[in-house]
């Protein structure tokens, strides 16, 4: 499920409709959502199969220290994997992993903000709102997208 707003992509979720759309209308309570296929909607599509999108508007809120956490998902490379740990540290709060892993779990615009690159320093997946699953797909795709670019 692709959610947008008028100024850019506010939600992407992974799985089951049901649940996707539960989620959508627990983080959007009290506005109105229709089903319609938006410009922005082929957009987004077109980065998850990673294709070139010069541009893509996001609509997101969050706390300044969830912003910062999503800013510093967005500098792990396809194909490369981070733990909770080093994104506390890239954020200077190195003391800070659980809420990191809180940031990660509430971010809304999933596969876009690469929260599925985020694994335990001990290598283990860790968890992912999608389920591990999912998880685990996202980052052998993204493995084999970065093996023939490079």
């Amino acid at each position: 499920v692709i959610a947008s707003t008028s100024k850019g992509i506010c939600y992407v979720g992974f799985g089951e409709k049901e649940p996707m759309l539960n989620d959508l209308k627990k983080r959007y309570s009290g506005t109105a959502l229709q089903e319609q296929k938006a410009g922005l909607h082929k957009l987004a599509l077109s980065f998850i199969k990673n294709e070139r999108v010069s541009e893509l508007p996001l609509h997101i809120a969050g706390t300044d220290f969830q912003l910062s956490v999503w800013k510093a998902l967005l500098q792990i490379p396809v194909g490369k994997l981070s733990s909770y740990k080093a994104i506390a540290k890239a954020v200077n709060n190195p003391k800070a992993v659980r809420a990191v892993g809180s940031a990660i779990g509430d971010n809304p615009v999933s596969y876009i903000i690469p929260c599925h690159r985020v694994i335990r320093s001990d290598g283990g997946l860790g968890g992912y709102f999608w389920g591990l699953e999912i998880k685990k797909k996202m980052i052998e795709r993204e493995a084999q997208i970065a093996e023939i670019e490079n």
